[in-house]
This record gives C-alpha cells, sequence and structure tokens, in this order.
C-alpha cells in the first residue's frame, strides 16, 4: 500500500506561485514537507532545486532573471531593498556595467538582519534603508541609491561612468541628489563615483565626452564648457554642441559612428548642424571616440591649432546658454 502524502503538492506551488516561483525552507516545513523529502527533492536529480539557503526553485535548469530576484528577496528577508545594477534596470536604465542576466542581486537589508551574501546575492546590512519604489511587485531602491550602490562596487570608470551620465542625460535623475548619497553614504569605494559626478556637473553627458574632458584637463589646454546650448541673439536655437570655447568660437563635436552615421536621420541630423554651424560663423572640430581613446595627443594637436590659428577671431554672434546643473557643494572629490 502507498504511503500516504503527509503535504499538498498544490499548496506548495501556490505559495511558489505568488513569490515568483520560489518558496522557502521554513514555508515547506510549515505545509508538513518533512526535512527527508526537501533534502531528497532537491538534490542532483530531484525535482526543485535549491538556489540559496534555504530557498528552492521548483523546477531544475537556469534560474530567470526575475526567479533570482525573487529568490534572493525571499532569502533576504521582510524589509528587504533591491540596489544595483538591477534595480537600475528595473528603473529604465541601458547602459549597465554587465549584461542583465550577469549582475548580482544587490539587496540591502536592516542593520539587525542576520543573513550573509550567497551565490548570487549580494546582501548589504545599512541604517541608511531606503523608501522603495514597487516595480514589477520587487521593492526597489530611488535611482540616486541605485546608481550610488552600483558606483561604489564597480571599479572600471567606464562602467560607471556610462550608466551615471546616461541617467543625468536622460533627466532620470538630479545631480544633486546624487551628490547627496555620495555624502550621506559609505566613503569607502567611491573616488571614482565622485570623480564621474564631477563630470556631470561640469556638463558632460556620455562616456566619449568625459574621454575628451580628460585628456583635455590633462593637457595645456583651457577647458571648454560642455553642452550648452548656442542661440542667436534673438533667442533662436542653433546647436548644442559637445564642447564650446566661447573665446574663438569653437564648437567640439565627438561624431560617434554608430550613433551619427550608422542611421539616416542622424547622419542628416549630423551634417545639417555642421551646416548650420557654418552660417553663424561658428568653427567646428568634429572628432572621433576611437580616436579620443587610441590617439589622444592627436586630438589635442588638432584643437591646439584651430585654437592657435584663429586667435583673435572675432566671436561669432551667438548668445551661450548654459545648462542647469547641481552644485553637489560639500561634496570631497579626489584631484584629477
Amino acid at each position: 500500500m502507498a504511503r500516504p502524502r503527509l503535504f499538498e503538492i498544490n499548496a506548495i506551488h501556490d505559495a511558489a506561485t505568488t513569490q515568483g516561483g520560489t518558496v522557502s525552507h521554513a514555508q515547506l516545513v510549515d505545509l508538513g514537507v518533512s526535512k527527508a523529502t526537501i533534502s531528497s527533492w532537491t538534490r542532483t536529480g530531484g525535482r526543485w532545486q535549491r538556489v540559496l539557503p534555504g530557498t528552492y526553485l521548483l523546477h531544475r535548469g537556469t534560474p530567470t532573471v526575475d526567479e533570482r530576484l525573487s529568490a534572493g528577496l525571499l532569502y533576504a528577508g521582510p524589509d528587504a531593498v533591491l540596489t544595483g545594477g538591477l534595480a537600475a534596470h528595473l528603473l529604465g536604465l541601458r547602459n549597465l556595467p554587465m549584461p542583465v542576466d550577469a549582475l548580482p542581486v544587490h539587496i540591502l537589508v536592516p542593520p539587525a538582519r542576520q543573513v550573509r551574501s550567497a551565490g548570487f546575492v549580494v546582501i548589504e546590512r545599512t541604517q541608511r534603508l531606503p523608501e522603495p519604489e514597487t516595480i514589477r511587485g520587487y521593492p526597489v531602491a530611488p535611482l540616486p541609491r541605485a546608481v550610488f550602490d552600483v558606483g561604489r562596487r564597480h571599479t572600471s570608470r567606464i562602467a560607471i561612468r556610462a550608466i551615471t551620465l546616461e541617467a543625468v542625460q536622460r533627466k532620470m535623475l538630479e545631480i544633486d541628489d546624487l551628490a547627496e548619497e555620495i555624502r550621506s553614504g559609505q566613503r569607502q569605494w567611491t573616488a571614482v563615483m565622485r570623480d564621474v559626478l564631477g563630470d556631470a556637473i561640469a556638463g558632460v553627458r556620455s562616456v566619449p565626452e568625459a574621454g575628451l574632458r580628460d585628456i583635455v584637463i590633462a593637457s595645456d589646454l583651457p577647458e571648454p564648457l560642455w553642452n550648452c546650448q548656442l542661440e542667436t541673439l534673438g533667442g533662436e536655437f542653433i546647436a548644442e554642441p559637445d564642447g564650446y570655447y566661447e573665446d574663438i568660437g569653437l564648437a567640439l563635436e565627438v561624431d560617434s559612428r554608430e550613433h551619427h552615421y550608422k542611421r539616416v536621420d542622424n547622419f542628416a541630423a549630423t551634417w545639417s548642424r555642421h551646416g548650420v554651424y557654418n552660417r553663424h560663423r561658428v568653427l567646428a572640430e568634429r572628432i572621433l571616440p576611437e580616436t579620443i581613446r587610441d590617439d589622444p595627443d592627436s586630438v589635442i594637436s588638432a584643437i591646439r591649432a584651430t585654437r592657435v590659428a584663429n586667435t583673435g577671431r572675432v566671436q561669432p554672434n551667438v548668445r551661450v546658454v548654459m545648462p542647469a546643473m547641481g552644485s553637489a557643494q560639500g561634496l570631497p572629490r579626489p584631484g584629477r
């Protein structure tokens, strides 16, 4: 005679359905599953799999991103808040430091919570637990905190610049809000983050532009205005160059082939903008991102030569309008 089942499998699946396909050890025990059965069903070849300590997925195979998120939050316990790269992804950012399915599940928990990082989950106890926003059922940290937490845990300046400048360029966060996170949070590992925020405050809006700013600052050239708006004296919009030397009326344009030339509409817009510069007597220096990266000396030499050749040039009749920037006053920043 078959042994009677001491638990109802449908009840387990109902519980898991509300938790992204995951269930905890404690929940299984409460539903009548013995520890021996849990062990048997989660060993190699069993019908379930253990994805984190005391946390199970009710099928075999590689967990999806959503299942990793659900498992991580279930493992972290009540009041847990998702932050970092996956939070930034859920909030709409695209320039992530690695593919979505490779990002760790970074979770903030109250300081008294006794749970440790495990597997794909990074647990961080914090006194500054943010008020989360619910996105697709997940408690997600505000974007300034998510970006700040990405910056603290990645050493790549390019990756940190990409996500930070995208958020600023798309007006998804305010510079001052990010500066406040840096002021209030842990100072450890924030040097690159503070440096990148300096790029944003200066007006830089992309990784290639930030690379151009790096090599200009390291040279004997003065620093141009970044992403200012040029208007006629009557207030008509002319263009928004990546960089602009007001003293001689020289626009610097970082012409990414990907953005400016691969799409017909961007190609046309790029050439139209250069025509507008000519009509308003604004000089234009076109620079490729790969030249900034691979041959920075030639970029500096070209800008220097243009400046020398146009020393004393009468400025064009244009008005410069600077974008509104956060001040980030009081933010400690490393020297460059």
